[in-house]
């Protein structure tokens, strides 16, 4: 198993211990553009559910009880699949290297 697919699947799996860090560091530090990819595409998916908390707090201090309530809904589900997704993309990773 080479060291690009380790790193690349590193930056998917890294939402369980260091979330957003591991995955820039990886971008920044990687010297192939399988690694570089991967690890992009992990920094996004990780900071979405901030944007999407973001969202929360905006419609918490400023909307309606139904629209809040809605909006957290909301972004616990899509946090919970995109959770999902880098978990599936990690093992998918690891896969292609066999």
């Amino acid at each position: 198993m080479s060291s690009k697919h380790l790193l690349a699947a590193l930056s998917y799996f890294s939402i369980f211990f260091a979330g957003v860090l591991l995955p820039l560091v990886v971008l920044f530090i990687a010297d192939n553009s399988y690694t570089r990819k991967h690890a992009g595409y992990a920094l996004i998916s990780q900071l979405l559910p901030f944007v999407f908390i973001v969202f929360v707090f905006i419609s918490l201090f400023g909307g309606e009880f139904v629209v809040s309530l809605g909006f957290t809904i909301l972004a616990a589900i899509l946090s919970f699949f995109i959770f999902v997704w880098n978990i599936i993309m990690g093992v998918k990773v690891l896969r292609e290297a066999n």
